[in-house]
């Protein structure tokens, strides 16, 4: 089994159907967590999460749904930098 990389921008959704298919976007890794914000809200909820709570599929490797953790939904794209204004 391949070691899943987390990047930075990467978006994640709650694999437990409760959690009413919350996203997050990865900040940054520091180690073994991720700074992480919660989007499609008003206002973003930063905090960090532990790596191994994400993961690539939303199968186990047995084939099982997941019902814990966050599984890789897409990679939301850099924003343009922002040329200085004279």
């Amino acid at each position: 089994m391949s070691e899943h990389q987390v990047t930075r921008n990467q978006v994640y959704e709650a694999c437990h159907p409760g959690d009413g298919q919350r996203r997050i976007r990865i900040i940054s890794v520091h180690g073994d967590r991720a700074e992480i914000e919660t989007i499609g809200r008003r206002s973003a909820l930063r905090r960090f999460i532990l790596l191994n709570t994400l993961h690539a599929s939303a199968t186990t490797s047995t084939g099982r749904p997941r019902r814990t953790g966050y599984r890789l939904v897409g990679l939301l794209p850099e924003p343009p930098e922002r040329s200085p204004t004279a």
